[in-house]
């Protein structure tokens, strides 16, 4: 679950700054002592440190300031600066989940103990103790739920309604909630009562209306969606954000509407506040829930039934021997070598993904050891796109770059789609279609806070820069005649007020004419995968020959390949995946009572 830091990884952090002592060094000793500040950049922006050191130690580090991720960087900002003055070492475990702030306090401290004389390849070596002989432990569960996210939760806690008792959950990472716990905390609500006098059609019919639509946005014919199932899943997503009221769930007395037509629930602590409402009433109903445990496979009978699963934690093995295993860790999108396998689309183009760390599949391929069959192909919740990472890295206002009013082309040099996208996703999916990545946006220099932003890019060697197209061209290394053609013909579609080629709204058609000019690279962002198992319509897992696995089930992005398309509809996951989780929790429930 954690992993030793190593000392390239330090040295390609980025530390930003570097300060004078505040008190009078001391030239003896290991350090020069003194209190010294710096900064490293994290997931979603600078950290910053400030370290004490006497003469010889490390005396303290604290973490002053940062913008990351509230629930997940958390066990990082409080465990690595203890870890740092307990072993007097930058050699210490970096915390699963957290890995990028992790690695910013390092580098920050790093930085510090640079501007204090330290030995710094010295103080990299790794901490020494060896390998922890771990003790076996046995123990028996009604129910083990592998994953803490929407899906799993909502499982756990529907079981334990339905009776169920002994109910364990086990999470690998630090902290519970995986890609729910960073996503907005929206939930579709079809046909709710809740909202039922907001003037707001929340009919089924209108909902799937417009899940049509938007499963058509990519051309393709994948056989996806099950609408039948869907459908299914849909009309319970009211009933599920009831349930989640029901147990004191804040989603809010007014209908959300900013992502599609129907009512939607939201709440007001985004996914971590969802997660961590949905985590104090599954232990109100008894059930525990233990992060920092890594399953490592499932356990079976003669017969093939799965009679539960074999866990690590930092110091035990334990193996459960429990009835009904449930898998809800979170899909595939974090595996490089399931996503070329599954999504080659996903994979030929590149995406950055922004979900969860531990979403890499390894519900899928436990089940896989014992039998369970997957979908053929996969796709990627593709929710919007991003800033080239190493921009973002290098400059902090480079999130501020928009695409809406630029000339967006392909690593051929053409123009591949509407740059002002009819959906947040659809930009995403556009790509994933066209195939032919990088992705680069063309901008002028008429804006001058826009043009600083590139500047400062330019210099970090992220951005390409030219007085002309054709040299612009040269920098991007696609072929000059192409872009220049693209460029003049989207030209004459601005003056002309009217994009014949992609449709753009005739307000985005903004003219790109101010030298010198500038390309920058965009990337699809993913935010999941679309994939997994097959499972009936209860979330029994099924084998190759189609038969239900006893004993073993699966929900969320562990099985959700029967609702998408090769698209994706933001703040519409979650609100199945509640859905999928209560399902299988009753089936769970059903299935051990008869």
């Amino acid at each position: 679950m954690k992993k030793k830091v190593l000392a390239g990884m330090l040295a390609l952090a980025m530390c930003l700054s570097a300060c004078t002592p505040k008190s009078n060094p001391e030239e003896t000793g290991l350090f020069k002592a003194g209190t010294y500040t710096a900064e490293a950049q994290g997931m979603n922006g600078a950290v910053k440190v400030e370290v004490v050191f006497t003469a010889d130690r490390i005396e303290t580090v604290h973490v002053t300031n940062h913008a990351e991720t509230a629930g997940i960087s958390d066990p990082a900002i409080e465990r690595v600066p203890d870890a740092i003055t307990e072993h007097q070492s930058l050699g210490v475990d970096t915390v699963a989940g957290a890995t990028i702030t992790s690695n910013a306090i390092l580098a920050a401290v790093e930085d510090c103990a640079k501007q204090a004389g330290a030995d710094i390849e010295a103080l990299k070596q790794p901490v020494e103790g060896g390998d922890t002989v771990k003790t076996e432990e046995e123990r028996t569960a009604g129910m083990v739920i592998v994953g803490s996210g929407i899906s799993g939760l909502a499982a756990a806690i529907s079981a334990a309604e339905a009776g169920v008792e002994n109910i364990v959950v086990l999470e690998k990472m630090a902290t519970t909630g995986g890609t729910t716990a960073i996503a907005g905390g929206y939930l579709i609500c079809v046909e709710s009562e809740r909202y039922k006098d907001s003037g707001i059609d929340d009919s089924l019919e209108s909902f799937l209306k417009y899940w049509d639509e938007r499963m058509s946005y990519s051309g393709q014919t994948s056989g996806y969606p099950d609408m039948e199932r869907a459908r299914a899943v849909f009309a319970q997503t009211g009933a599920s954000v009831a349930a989640l009221a029901g147990h004191g769930g804040s989603v809010g007395e007014e209908p959300f509407t900013f992502f599609g037509p129907s009512p939607g629930a939201a709440n007001p602590g985004g996914g971590r506040g969802l997660v961590d409402e949905m985590v104090a009433a599954a232990q109100k109903l008894g059930v525990e829930i233990i992060t920092e445990c890594t399953v490592k496979e499932l356990t079976t009978d003669a017969a093939g039934a799965v009679t539960g699963l074999v866990a690590e934690t930092a110091d035990k093995v334990i193996t459960y021997t429990a009835p009904a295993v449930v898998l809800a860790t979170g899909g595939s999108s974090g595996s490089e070598e399931i996503t070329a396998k599954y999504s080659p689309k996903v994979a030929n183009v590149g995406t950055v993904n922004t979900a969860a760390a531990g979403c890499v599949g390894d519900g899928m391929l436990m089940a896989q050891a014992v039998g369970a069959d997957t979908f053929d192909s996969f796709f990627t919740s593709i929710w919007a796109t991003t800033v080239d990472p190493e921009f973002a890295a290098a400059v902090a206002d480079a999130s501020k770059l928009t695409t809406d009013a630029q000339l967006g082309v392909n690593a051929k040099g053409e123009r591949f789609a509407s740059e002002s996208a009819k959906y947040v996703d659809s930009l995403g999916s556009d790509m994933i279609q066209d195939g032919n990545g990088p992705f680069w946006y063309i901008y002028d220099a008429a804006n001058a806070e826009t043009t600083a932003i590139l500047d400062q890019g330019v210099t970090a060697g992220v951005v390409v820069k030219a007085d002309t197209i054709e040299d612009l061209a040269a920098g991007m290394k696609v072929d000059a005649a192409t872009l220049k053609a693209a460029y003049d013909r989207y030209m004459e579609q601005v003056k002309a007020g009217a994009d014949a080629d992609q449709g753009k709204a005739a307000d985005m058609l903004v003219a790109l004419e101010t030298a010198p000019f500038y390309a920058v690279k965009f990337y699809p962002n993913t935010f999941g995968s679309q994939g997994g198992v097959l499972t009936d319509t209860e979330g029994r897992v099924l084998n190759t020959s189609g038969s239900a696995i006893a004993g073993l089930y699966a929900t969320g992005a562990d099985s959700n390949r029967y609702f998408y398309n090769e698209n994706y509809v933001l703040a519409a996951s979650l609100g199945i995946y509640a859905t999928t989780g209560r399902t299988t929790g009753a089936a769970v429930a059903a299935d051990l009572s008869k």
